[in-house]
């Protein structure tokens, strides 16, 4: 073990070392770990005996201890500490310039500084007084000589000084000041000692402690350490071109660098993906598991909600899926859902589910059952008790059920209705199409987002999720870049390894591998935890826009709670009342008949209210529900419903 005369401990080195500079490669001279020792760090087991080498490749500021050198009392200071420190003239004096150099240098990294001689010395031709400033420019411990400019009055010279030279030299007085940051950054100040007027009266020692990322030579993986370990250590990294380490990569490294696929790697630390999805298929990625990483690949995976009832499940689904799709119709819960789809230029054809009791003669009433075909947007005046109001509007068209879009029949012109897009109501999207869509060919027949059923599962997944979900939201479609890996052992059996959500680290073995003939890829669906789902759903950019404000008007209620004043009922002819179809699932023929009608009765009793943008009560849906109950019933009764009104298709 060469250049002992060179060693330092791991504390100073570590404090003198820039960042930059990194990676660096130590070797262990002496101290308390000696040969064989064991100690713990982080819970992992290491060993620093003499001759160990040991590859430091980062490190990160832990805390910072002030030190009064003359109390020995010690404080911690903040990183963000904002005093200001300057360097305390260093009274020591030195018997060789070597010696100041090296108590005032770290190393090859060194700040420029003043020095003076107490005493008259010679170097060569020249007589150096005492008491001349002397600025050290450059050292070279090799040669051992110094590059050293000398003002002596007017007069300014270069000089060469050994740094052998005897004479009684000591540093002058430096009155620069310095911030904690900078001082932390230069390894020559972090050794000088320092007078701070935001602490007080004192010289004081800054004690910087880092976290060192280091690799060792026996040991596969990172192994961080504090830089407060009790050895000895000298730098050998211009001398050891020949050692090798072994280098440890994260998978986005791997994804980034690696050229060549396939190659075996062996996982270095446990995956910790038990917060993103619930699936089985990463239980496997532990610590020491062997994988072949076989290729890079940018796959689309679609964001989906599974509906079951009252419980939802969140998927990504691979553009690789196989399994087929059925359009289920969309619910609508306003006019203005209906409206927000003609912006966006979407044809629709809807039957209302519920009666829409209109209190302006200008807008019509809507009955359950009635059939609209929704023709474009537009502006409409409005009469409000503030006066005539512009408000958006949707058109549309009522229609007979068997009406066809292509037959026109001048003898019978649909009549044309305009709905304010605050009008209350629900409704239903009638949908034929019995056609059966892989995952590529709905996403473009349909704008994201849309409701889908899966008629069909991907033979390829042995328990397809999907089938069970009587709907199925498509929401977003998102690109991911992975890797495609499988166990060392199931060679054939491959997964997606996601590089945004998924990532540790591997090293690269040699072994060799041979590329299976046919691969089968097990993450086609992969099922989202809901806290990573809503995480997923809050970085997606939101174009919704939001819900339309009504217009002021005159609000009716059930009673005059101000005034306390009976009302009458508004006296009305009982045979003008409008009449309307309610839905009954005993009372529907597969004929599309329903034998019964209710008149409608009831009547508003009406008050005035100095309140303001009141709503109304949403009325109660008269078709099936699934609510409080977990079986398919309610879904069941609604498709029969929807086909019976020829919303939905008759599937054979």
């Amino acid at each position: 073990m060469d250049n002992l005369e060179n060693a330092v401990t791991l504390t100073d080195f570590v404090a003198s070392i820039p960042v930059n500079s990194l990676p660096r490669i130590l070797q262990i001279t002496s101290g308390v770990y000696l040969q064989s020792s064991v100690y713990d760090i982080s819970g992992s087991e290491c060993c620093l005996s003499t001759g160990d080498l040991l590859k430091v490749v980062g490190k990160e500021l832990l805390c910072v201890t002030l030190v009064n050198l003359q109390t020995g009392k010690e404080q911690k200071l903040p990183h963000d500490f904002k005093g200001l420190f300057q360097v305390s003239e260093d009274n020591h004096v030195y018997a060789t310039l070597g010696d100041l150099h090296q108590k005032l240098c770290s190393g090859d990294y060194r700040r420029a500084f003043w020095f003076t001689s107490q005493s008259n010395f010679n170097v060569g031709e020249y007589d150096v007084r005492k008491r001349i400033p002397i600025q050290l420019l450059s050292a070279d411990r090799i040669d051992g000589s110094s590059e050293c400019q000398i003002f002596d009055g007017t007069d300014l010279y270069n000089i060469k000084i050994p740094l052998s030279t005897n004479g009684q030299f000591c540093e002058c007085e430096n009155k620069e000041l310095y911030t904690l940051e900078q001082i932390l950054q230069d390894p020559g100040l972090s050794k000088c000692n320092f007078i701070c007027k935001n602490i007080g009266p004192g010289v004081y020692k800054l004690c910087p402690e880092y976290e060192i990322n280091t690799i060792m030579q026996m040991r596969k993986g990172y192994v961080k350490m504090p830089s407060s370990l009790e050895v000895d250590v000298i730098d050998i990294t211009d001398h050891c071109g020949n050692v090798e380490f072994v280098q440890p990569l994260s998978l986005r490294e791997v994804f980034e660098q690696q050229e060549k696929f396939p190659v075996v790697a062996e996982i270095l630390d446990t995956a910790e993906v038990q917060h993103l999805v619930k699936n089985d298929t990463y239980s496997a990625l532990q610590k020491g598991q062997k994988i072949i990483i076989h290729r890079k690949i940018v796959s689309n995976k679609v964001l989906a909600t599974g509906n079951k009832c009252k419980t939802a499940k969140f998927f990504y689904i691979d553009d690789s899926y196989r399994g087929k799709f059925r359009q289920r119709p969309r619910e609508f819960a306003s006019i203005f859902e209906l409206w927000t789809k003609a912006l966006e230029g979407t044809k629709l054809k809807v039957v209302v589910t519920q009666d829409c009791d209109s209190s302006d003669e200008n807008i019509p009433s809507l009955c359950i059952g009635d059939h609209l075909q929704v023709l474009h947007h537009t502006k409409t005046v409005i009469t409000t008790p503030m006066g005539p109001q512009e408000t958006d509007a949707l058109v549309c068209k009522k229609v007979t059920a068997d009406e066809d879009d292509d037959d026109d029949d001048d003898d019978d012109t649909p009549e044309e209705v305009m709905l304010p897009i605050y009008m209350e109501g629900r409704f239903v999207e009638e949908v034929k199409d019995t056609k059966k869509y892989n995952l590529s060919s709905i996403i473009q027949k349909l704008k994201l987002p849309c409701e889908v059923k899966v008629v069909t599962k991907d033979t390829s997944i042995s328990n397809d999720p999907l089938v069970s979900f009587p709907s199925i939201r498509l929401e977003e479609i998102m690109e991911d870049c992975a890797l495609l890996v499988s166990l060392y052992d199931t060679a054939s059996e491959c997964f997606e390894l996601p590089m945004k959500y998924v990532n540790f680290s591997v090293v690269i073995l040699e072994d060799t591998v041979s590329f299976p003939a046919g691969i089968n890829i097990s993450t086609n669906i992969l099922e989202l935890t809901e806290c990573f789902y809503y995480s997923l759903r809050k970085d997606l950019p939101s174009q919704q826009p939001p819900p339309p404000r009504p217009p002021k008007r005159l609000v009716k209620a059930e009673a005059n709670i101000q005034s306390n004043k009976p009302v009458r009922p508004e006296e009305k002819d009982p045979s003008k009342l409008k009449k309307s179809k309610t839905i009954h699932s005993d009372l529907l023929t597969p004929h599309h008949k329903i034998s019964h009608s209710l008149d409608r009765s009831k009547t508003n009793r009406e008050i005035y209210s100095s309140q303001t943008n009141m709503y109304s009560t949403t009325p109660k849906r008269n078709i099936a529900s699934c609510e409080g109950s977990d079986s398919d019933e309610g879904y069941e009764q609604i498709d029969e419903q929807m086909r019976l009104l020829n919303i939905l298709p008759k599937v054979n």
